[in-house]
């Protein structure tokens, strides 16, 4: 049976609606473009259609920005940070992400609505660490203050976390994959977050730990257990889910060689690729059915766009 009707019919037991249905879906695309970047990426969107990314200066050092809604840029640096990643926002403007210190060490963090940074280093098991491929980074933060993310053992094991509003931590384990990635935690579902998992493992050279092998896209419920979601039989790694369960991410097409970015509504997986683009990253979608994510143009050069849907299935 194909994974997504596998999928379609487990949310269904679950008591998500699935649709039996499918309706045309037709995508109007915008490129947004960091000013002066070199390159742009948006991660996370909110309901009031305010974006968070991360953008490159021409010497390859990045920042975390803010796309508000009147389509004015705002650039985001935790103070003393080498390098800083925007990659969640919430509607109270709360915005969480990832930032090197002056060491080197890779460390998440959260701003206030106000602009002011905090560091978040998630306990042990995590560990801050040097490894540029090992990072502990924060994901997203919902409406009720719970956070998601990614953190590193001093083994170099990867763990997927949740940071509770009642400020409870818990890892994401037993799915049995080698490591998983948390990036969302909708409310309102049964789902506490959602990620990927690698089933390869982590080899050392010149003391650099790196994971190789597949990834899977992964929900892990509340109650306990997870599903696992593959598009197409394909690679696949989660980015978001709104309160709808509309469900936004990134699989690989291994005879195009390429990433999609894709949307899955009541059990139809939809294709999310900026027109002409060569790759395509970090899906998002807001509770408005907005979506919001990278491409790499033919020359490679990473920018950002904004998908809004009209027709029947919207």
């Amino acid at each position: 049976m194909n994974t997504v009707r596998k999928f379609a019919i487990s949310i269904a037991m679950l008591g998500l609606s699935v649709a039996t249905q499918s309706f045309a879906q037709t995508f109007t695309y915008t490129q947004i473009d960091v000013p002066n970047a070199s390159g742009t990426t948006p991660v996370g969107i909110n309901s009031y259609g305010q974006i968070v990314g991360i953008s490159d200066d021409a010497d390859g050092t990045s920042h975390g920005f803010l796309r508000d809604t009147d389509g004015t840029y705002l650039k985001l640096d935790y103070p003393g940070a080498s390098l800083t990643f925007a990659n969640g926002i919430n509607d109270q403007g709360q915005i969480v992400g990832g930032w090197i210190d002056s060491k080197g060490y890779n460390r998440a963090f959260i701003r206030s609505p106000s602009g002011v940074f905090s560091n978040l280093d998630p306990p042990a098991p995590c560990f801050p660490s040097r490894d540029p491929l090992s990072v502990a980074i924060a994901h997203q933060i919902n409406n009720h203050g719970d956070i998601v993310g990614r953190c590193f053992s001093p083994n170099h094991h990867e763990y997927g976390w949740i940071l509770h509003y009642d400020r409870t931590f818990q890892i994401l384990t037993g799915s049995g994959l080698t490591a998983s990635d948390a990036w969302f935690a909708p409310i309102g579902s049964q789902y506490i977050a959602g990620g990927e998992s690698g089933a390869g493992t982590h080899r050392s050279g010149e003391g650099i730990y790196y994971h190789v092998g597949s990834f899977h896209g992964v929900l892990w419920n509340r109650g306990g257990g997870f599903t696992t979601l593959d598009v197409n039989d394909s690679q696949t790694s989660l980015r978001s889910m709104n309160s709808s369960g509309d469900i936004t991410g990134v699989y690989y097409d291994a005879a195009l060689a390429r990433f999609h970015g894709f949307l899955l509504r009541s059990g139809v997986v939809t294709n999310i690729d900026f027109p002409n683009s060569s790759d395509s990253n970090n899906t998002v979608i807001n509770d408005s059915g907005v979506i919001a994510g990278g491409f790499n143009d033919a020359a490679g050069a990473e920018h950002g766009f904004i998908a809004t849907c009209s027709g029947n299935g919207c």
